[in-house]
């Protein structure tokens, strides 16, 4: 297949190395202002699933590899690849079905208008933490969301999804239709051997009463601060999600450069009074003398949005890295000196222990989804200028590499992925066992830009620009 006929065929557009507009649609594949050095080909903007499938068939045709992009939001750009990039953005279509409790959704529809349009009608999905993420990327990754102690992971709440594979055909896969290519949607990522072009949620009722409350400490008391999360784990109803954000504190509040340790309560009640009973509760537990405390106060999704897309500023430059692990005291102790050390102000820490009423490990055993731990740790690296960029990277693999003794495992959606071997430890053996024979058998040719990470383990999922 040439590239004129791949025109013929297109709903959508496209743009090839060279034509006007190519640096500008680049650009715009990745959110990170921070982008790879790949650099694809032919960026395909697919407006159908007849779009996608002709652009697979054509980088098949012409042995170059495909990658995706619902959102461009992954942190480290996996988006861009080299050979032919296939921009989702337009499939963003959300249809909720009310009475059946499902709803259908591109891959490219943003986390804050699903729970928007959901908050409509009264229901509710476990979407994930950062408004702007798609759901194309979310799910494939796992999907760690709101109120996932009680819900689960988003991924085990797909009920079927629509698959353009290797060779073009489209394929709907569900726990009885090819189910091999159901359990690897949940949880695989980037080593997916496939493009989903729709799925199909089960939804949940809208808790009656949602809100949040949180105290702040200085860093140093972060032992403290680690200690009553340890105390609330296994006394918090799976409702109830408690977790601690380490970074600087807002230029409003008049505090300066010094870093603090926020805990932050967010609780989804069947009433205003269970909730503030159960907030009243984890108060008891908590460490006296906070230096700023924000009371009881409720929310809805998109407000909630509003709050926590504030810490991820659009044009900034980012370097994540995440861990799971099963000691929180090393754990945090570790992630707030990364804190205390960073380079830049703007760089935070999140860390969450999960208690035995947690959800968390649900389903575990049929999903590519196979790594978690007790306790989570997310660094968020993020500054303004790319010659900053060599001492934040360095601050950032330092600080994690010093936290390696207690690190169990990593979550795909946040690793470092242009690092060695982060990709293998967001797998257990069985499962990138698993993923690898089915790669083989469904992307012989390696068509999709992951299939090569199935087999070496060491080799960066990316290349970076000054990673």
């Amino acid at each position: 297949m040439t590239i004129e006929q791949l025109c013929s065929q297109l709903g959508g557009q496209i743009v090839a190395v060279g034509e006007a507009g190519f640096a500008a649609a680049r650009e715009g594949l990745v959110w990170n202002d921070r982008k790879p050095e790949t650099t694809p080909r032919v960026i395909v903007k697919a407006r159908s699933t007849a779009d996608v499938q002709a652009a697979v068939r054509y980088a098949a045709a012409n042995g170059l590899r495909v990658s995706a992009r619902s959102g461009g939001h992954n942190w480290s750009g996996v988006a861009l690849q080299d050979g032919v990039a296939i921009d989702l953005g337009a499939l963003d279509r959300i249809r909720i079905d009310r009475f059946g409790r499902m709803a259908e959704v591109g891959p490219a529809a943003r986390n804050l208008d699903l729970a928007k349009a959901l908050t409509a009608e009264g229901l509710a999905f476990p979407v994930g933490h950062c408004g702007d993420v798609a759901m194309g990327g979310y799910l494939l990754g796992g999907g760690f969301g709101w109120n996932e102690g009680t819900w689960g992971l988003a991924c085990h709440l797909i009920d079927r999804a629509e698959v353009v594979l290797a060779d073009g055909r489209i394929v709907t896969v569900s726990e009885t239709e090819h189910a091999d290519i159901f359990w690897a949607l949940r949880g695989a990522g980037p080593l997916f051997f496939g493009i989903v072009t729709r799925y199909w949620l089960r939804l949940m009722p809208l808790p009656p009463a949602m809100a949040v409350a949180t105290w702040t400490y200085p860093l140093a008391r972060v032992a403290d601060v680690t200690a009553a999360m340890k105390r609330l784990a296994d006394r918090l109803p799976a409702f109830a999600e408690l977790s601690v954000s380490l970074a600087a504190a807002p230029p409003a509040a008049g505090l300066g450069d010094a870093r603090f340790a926020t805990l932050v309560l967010t609780v989804y009640g069947g009433s205003m009074t269970e909730v503030a009973a159960v907030a009243a509760n984890a108060g008891h537990l908590l460490p006296d003398a906070a230096v700023a405390a924000t009371p009881l106060t409720q929310f809805d999704f998109a407000t909630l949005y509003g709050i926590v897309d504030q810490s991820f500023p659009d044009g900034a430059r980012y370097g994540v890295d995440c861990l799971w692990g099963e000691d929180a005291d090393a754990t945090l102790d570790g992630l707030a000196r990364m804190v205390a050390q960073a380079p830049s102000l703007r760089s935070n820490a999140i860390g969450v222990i999960y208690g035995q009423n947690s959800h968390l490990r649900r389903g575990l055993a049929d999903a590519a989804l196979s790594v978690v731990g007790s306790v989570c740790g997310i660094v968020h690296g993020t500054w303004a200028d790319a010659a900053e960029d060599a001492a934040n990277l360095a601050w950032l693999r330092n600080g994690m590499d010093a936290l390696d003794p207690v690190t169990t495992g990593r979550y795909v959606g946040h690793a470092d992925l242009a690092r060695e071997g982060r990709i293998k430890d967001c797998f257990s053996a069985a499962a990138r066992t698993r993923i690898a024979t089915l790669a083989a058998t469904y992307d012989p040719k390696g068509v999709f830009a992951g299939r090569r990470m199935c087999d070496a383990d060491a080799t960066p999922m990316i290349a970076v620009a000054a990673a």
